[in-house]
């Protein structure tokens, strides 16, 4: 059944480009052309050539002369809207003419451009009736040109169910009333006005698929100046009634919710189905129903008293983009009340299906992380390879009694959050709803020795590791500059020891030239003023001569051992060797005895200090003249050997042995060369025989 409505021209309070405004708000003051000289600019004689122009080039004011109907006329504003074979232009009446053109007017109309509030608009200067004139074909617009206001002005027919209606905003002002419309393209809210009818009139056509047909305008956010996406104003000449409201509207077609989805031959934007199931969750404004072993949402067009376990038939409008079936703008009814079926197992295999969206399940999988919000508590489980979010619409302190790594079992509705069947992906993201906390239950609680347990022990260690190489690093950096110090100190002590040493030296020398040279030159002078004497024979002055010149021998000798001794080119062993057997040679040969040097062992080159040298000379000596008074001896050898950075050095005679018992000058000598080798930190061995001959040897250290 088609039924025809026919309103007369309408009138109201908008722009110059049929943009309505409130009651309250300020109409936009017309631009005032700047440019005069229109005579330079062509005359334009389609609409389109108008309507092609921006708003800044429609400023400059370009002489129009168009033909065409008048499809609409806003007699509040002075203004009408006339269409030619191309597009539709809003006109405002700058003429002196007073009135306006009527509806369905065929019009010449004169004028210059202007740039409009939204879209370029005619100034007309005059206009001429031409005679009755012909409605254009109405424009059947996509859902694309509803949003952009593309079609702005035009003469259209919007097809589509009057989900509901409502007075508008701005009240009962100039007749404006307000309809949601769903149209194939998706729901749009409509302003309509129409002269005669108000708001209340218009619950009539609830549930009714219908066509309007009017003058179409583009509704402007009032601050930005742009298209608000998704609502529309229609000066409606026509509502064409294609299908009525249903007497029940439960009297349509019946389908599982698993049929939603399959081929249906008569299925369009339009057709409203039914779903029986039972409702297994409630979540704002979203119904999860189960029919079977499916599920499918619902979104009621008015709050109903619905509760979890209630049976029910729904009607509504599929919606099949998402993930799952939707029924917008439903009706429920309940036809009863029944326990809520047992929860289908999913394994981590069948995470990602989007068929279990809506349907009650049971997952288990690891507990990796909670948090609290205002108004549930989240947790972050891992099943598999698959993580998902479960929701607890609670805000107890249930989550803290759960450790964080526990194996947990859950039970609640599967709930599809993204994916596009239209692409081919089965593969949803989604959120598990449970119902309240005994939907969770523990089946392993996790080891003492976790992850984190791990991590902070590592790091504890790693900073106990680190602060001991600090220490390390510290300690030995305080050992070097405390080495250091030492060895300074060290050098400080030797250098010192050897100033003392030196010292000591510098007095033994002294020593020396005082108590070897000292007497001797006194001798030497005591004999010399002898020999001067005049009661001296000659016989003594000869004598006293003699003893003069051996004496100065004497010193010579004296003071050779004490060069030798200082000269430091003699530090060397070599030379220490070579002077006891020039030493050995002068003073062995003045007593006739046979001496020789066994073959030496060790480095030559091995340096023997200033100290050294001459203590071991003084034992050299001592240990010779020993031989030369007291032992008796022919013959005498001599043997130096370095051996395990020892010094030795052993002289051997054939005399007659040391006496076993008494004392004498030997023996004095033994203990003065004993006391030297101590000294030098080694010491001193005595081998001897009676008529067999003495060995001596002496251990020093090296260098």
């Amino acid at each position: 059944m088609v039924a025809t409505i026919v309103f007369p021209a309408i009138s109201t309070r908008a722009d110059e480009a049929g943009r309505e405004f409130g009651p309250d708000e300020e109409l936009p003051t017309a631009v005032e052309n700047v440019k005069t000289n229109s005579g330079a600019l062509p005359v334009l004689t389609a609409v389109d050539d108008v309507r092609r122009l921006k708003r800044g080039e429609a400023e400059h004011g370009y002489p129009v002369k168009i033909q065409g109907v008048v499809t609409c006329v806003v007699q509040y504003q002075n203004g009408f809207v006339v269409q030619d074979a191309t597009r539709a232009i809003y006109v405002v009446n700058s003429g002196k003419t007073n009135g306006l053109p009527q509806v369905g007017n065929f019009l010449e109309v004169e004028g210059k451009t202007d740039r409009g509030s939204f879209a370029p608009v005619v100034r007309a200067r005059h206009f001429d009736f031409l005679g009755p004139g012909k409605f254009p074909e109405p424009i059947r617009p996509a859902w694309d040109q509803l949003m952009n206001g593309a079609l702005d002005d035009q003469w259209v027919e919007i097809k589509g169910v009057v989900e509901r209606t409502s007075t508008h905003p701005a009240g009962y002002v100039n007749n404006w009333s307000r309809m949601m419309l769903r149209t194939q393209g998706g729901t749009i809210w409509v302003d309509v006005q129409m002269t005669g009818i108000k708001s209340k009139d218009l619950e009539n056509y609830e549930n009714a698929l219908v066509r309007l047909r009017g003058c179409l305008f583009a509704v402007l956010n009032a601050s930005t100046r742009q298209v608000e996406p998704g609502h529309v104003r229609i000066y409606a000449n026509d509502i064409i009634v294609d299908e009525p409201a249903p007497v029940d509207l439960f009297l349509v077609p019946k389908k599982s919710a698993e049929e939603l989805m399959l081929f249906d031959p008569q299925a369009s934007a339009f057709q409203r189905v039914k779903v029986s199931g039972q409702i297994i969750f409630i979540h704002g404004t979203n119904y999860f129903l189960m029919d079977g072993t499916n599920g499918v949402r619902f979104t009621p067009k008015q709050p109903q008293e619905l509760k979890v376990g209630d049976m029910v038939d729904v009607t509504g409008f599929p919606e099949l983009s998402g993930v799952a079936p939707l029924l917008s703008e439903a009706v429920a009814r309940v036809t009863g009340y029944s326990a809520l079926p047992e929860p289908k197992k999913l394994s981590a295999a069948d995470l990602p299906a989007g068929i279990h969206d809506s349907t009650l399940v049971r997952i288990e999988g690891l507990l990796t992380s909670v948090r609290q919000t205002e108004t549930n508590q989240i947790f972050e489980i891992q099943s598999g390879s698959w993580r998902f979010l479960a929701r607890l619409d609670t805000k107890n302190n249930f989550a803290r009694s759960l450790r964080i790594g526990s194996l947990l079992s859950l039970d609640g509705v599967y709930a599809a959050q993204s994916a596009n069947r239209l692409s081919g992906d089965n593969v949803a993201l989604f959120d598990l709803l449970l119902r309240s906390p005994s939907d969770i239950k523990v089946l392993a609680q996790p080891s003492w020795w976790t992850l984190q347990r791990l991590l902070t022990s590592m790091s504890i260690l790693a900073c106990l590791l680190i602060g001991t190489m600090l220490w390390i690093t510290q300690l030995h950096r305080q050992v070097e500059e405390r080495t250091n110090q030492l060895r300074v100190q060290i050098q400080e002590r030797q250098r010192a020891e050897y100033q003392h040493a030196m010292e000591q030296e510098r007095a033994r020398i002294a020593q020396d030239l005082h108590d070897e040279l000292g007497s001797s030159i006194t001798e030497i002078g005591m004999l010399a003023m002898r020999t001067k004497s005049t009661s001296t024979s000659e016989e003594n002055r000869s004598r006293y001569l003699e003893q003069m010149d051996a004496k100065a021998c004497e010193m010579v000798v004296a003071l050779d051992e004490i060069v030798w001794a200082m000269n430091p080119t003699h530090d060397s062993l070599a030379s220490l060797v070579s002077y006891f057997c020039l030493y050995a040679e002068r003073f062995l040969g003045l007593a006739n005895i046979h001496w020789h040097l066994e073959d030496q062992t060790g480095a030559p080159e091995l340096v023997v200090n200033l100290k050294n040298r001459h203590q071991l000379f003084l034992m050299f000596k001592e240990a010779l003249n020993n031989v030369v008074r007291h032992s008796g001896a022919t013959e005498v050898r001599l043997k130096i050997q370095v051996e395990r950075e020892e010094l030795r050095f052993s002289i051997f005679d054939d005399g007659c042995g040391l006496p076993v018992s008494g004392h004498n000058d030997a023996m004095d000598g033994l203990s003065n060369m004993r006391a030297r080798v101590e000294k030098l930190g080694g010491h001193f061995e005595i081998t001897t025989e009676a008529g067999r001959g003495t060995t001596l040897n002496f251990f020093v250290p090296a260098g």
